[in-house]
């Protein structure tokens, strides 16, 4: 098989496992928790411990342990100070990485949840260390030749991930449940319209409603897909995925599962197309794939036949419209959540520069889901050759 190839210097997007020394909040008490380790940790060699912070896992704060003899560990925490309930769950990231692994799935293996905030200031978790490239989530760090091949095999992790049964690995069913089985969407959008809704009354008036949410709403309730239930990542992207240290395309190890939970797999999928369907550049700043001849990056429409033919199920996807202009609807409610933020630092003393600033964001936001509305009614499709089929208006999707 063809090795992977970055470009050099070796550019792993979103910082890769990169390290920095922790400073500020984020700095941990090294001789703390090596003595906490020491007695929990099955293995450890009882040395001094270094720390260092990952540059990605912004939201969970990441650190990559290393003893004095060489042994590696990554320790993922929540972050500081006070934080919504239900959020930054590590024990649920725990938990689902547990049940992947010893289900076969490639994960790094979990070790050790501690609960006890005494020791970082927060729950956290020790997981193996994985070492390997990690691509951006446009690829431009892997060369063109292996593109293909790297797209590809992110592409069949996630139909192993989707053929796993919710119920065969205790995830449903019982009083501990990881989700719920159905209803994923329409429970998605229960909740991004009132998390919207809270933005917007949280924003000291800069940010306003968004001008398209009563169409896009009313497009989605009428246009519902088949509802099926499979253990979905949440945030399934290139920038997520280990690769082989050696080179080769093939995923070691999957990371970040915050987001996890029983829902449609169809949403895994396209969050991970969403790079086909963005102008570059675009307001939003993401990543969108070069699909210039000689680029590497495989058509939409190959990338959906290799998921189909792994997953087990037909192709053309049935409802693929629906699936994409969603994705852009909740990247939408979350730009507007980083409008909010920024409006309510903001809230004293407002700048002309920090209005401008909230202005843009609240662009970018309408941008998704204006361009979300148009997905639903066939107006915009992916940028490459296979766009998405559209929906002639008077038929479900």
């Amino acid at each position: 098989a063809a090795c992977l190839q970055l470009k050099p210097p070796m550019s792993m997007g979103s910082a890769g496992q990169q390290t920095t020394d922790a400073e500020g909040r984020h700095k941990l008490d090294e001789a703390l928790l090596a003595r906490y380790l020491a007695r929990e940790l099955p293995g450890y060699d009882k040395s001094a411990l270094m720390v260092k912070k990952f540059g990605y896992g912004q939201s969970n704060p990441t650190y990559l342990l290393t003893t004095s003899i060489g042994q590696r560990y990554v320790l993922r925490k929540k972050p500081p100070g006070k934080l919504i309930k239900g959020a930054h769950a590590v024990e649920r990231e725990f938990r689902i990485m547990r049940v992947l692994g010893e289900a076969g799935y490639t994960v790094p293996r979990t070790l050790l949840l501690c609960n006890d905030e005494s020791v970082v200031g927060t729950s956290f978790y020790i997981m193996s260390f994985v070492k390997g490239p990690i691509p951006d989530n446009a690829l431009t760090s892997v060369v063109a030749e292996s593109r293909k091949s790297v797209m590809f095999s992110i592409t069949r992790a996630l139909a192993k991930l989707h053929s796993f049964r919710p119920e065969d690995l205790g995830l449903v069913g019982n009083h501990d449940s990881f989700g719920k089985a159905g209803g994923f969407y329409e429970r998605q959008m229960a909740t991004l319209v009132r998390t919207s809704k809270a933005q917007v009354d949280g924003s000291n008036g800069m940010v306003p409603a968004l001008r398209g949410m009563e169409e896009i709403l009313r497009l989605f309730k009428a246009n519902m897909p088949s509802d099926i239930s499979t253990v979905i990542h949440g945030d399934w992207k290139p920038d997520n995925i280990i690769f082989a240290e050696s080179g080769a395309p093939e995923v070691t190890a999957v990371i970040d599962w915050e987001l996890s939970t029983i829902g449609h797999p169809m949403s895994d999928l396209a969050n991970m197309c969403l790079p086909y369907y963005l102008p570059d550049p675009n307001p939003v700043g993401y990543p969108v794939f070069d699909l210039t001849q000689g680029s590497g990056i495989p058509s939409q429409e190959d990338v959906h036949k290799v998921y189909c033919d792994a997953a087990g199920t037909s192709y053309p996807i049935a409802n693929w419209n629906f699936y994409i202009a969603f994705s852009m609807f909740r990247l939408s409610i979350i730009s507007q959540g980083v409008a909010m933020r920024a409006a309510k630092c903001q809230a004293s003393g407002v700048s002309e520069t920090a209005e401008q600033a909230v202005r843009m964001i609240v662009q970018a936001a309408e941008f998704l889901c204006d361009l979300g509305i148009k997905v639903l009614l066939g107006g915009a499709g992916s940028n490459d050759a296979a766009a998405a089929t559209t929906i002639p208006s008077t038929s479900k999707l």
